[in-house]
């Protein structure tokens, strides 16, 4: 199975999303932390299933939080690039860069 990474900006990107969720409840916390586990093991089945959202970087909603995964697919690896909150502005993304 492939091994998933987190960039050091998906890092910070999971660590602000739960901060938030932390902050209004403990178990909407772990909902979101099930369904990301539940995207990234769908990401590791399937990693080609998802559409591009730029030339090298697929992208993933996640189901209950409107959240999306970017990530990229190497031969043994995925490397999430981005836990982005959908009502955030793209623009965000592109600073990256």
């Amino acid at each position: 199975m492939l091994e998933v990474k987190l960039h050091p900006k998906a890092q910070e990107d999971l660590a602000e999303a739960l901060d938030y969720y932390t902050s209004i409840d403990q178990p909407i916390k772990n909902k979101f932390i099930d369904d990301l586990d539940l995207t990234f093991g769908k990401i590791q089945k399937y990693p080609k299933l998802y559409p591009y959202e730029t030339a090298t970087a697929q992208k993933v909603l996640l189901k209950k939080f409107p959240y999306i995964v970017l990530y990229e697919h190497f031969e043994n690896v995925v490397m999430i690039l981005a836990i982005f909150h959908t009502k955030r502005h793209p623009s965000i993304l592109d600073k990256r860069k």
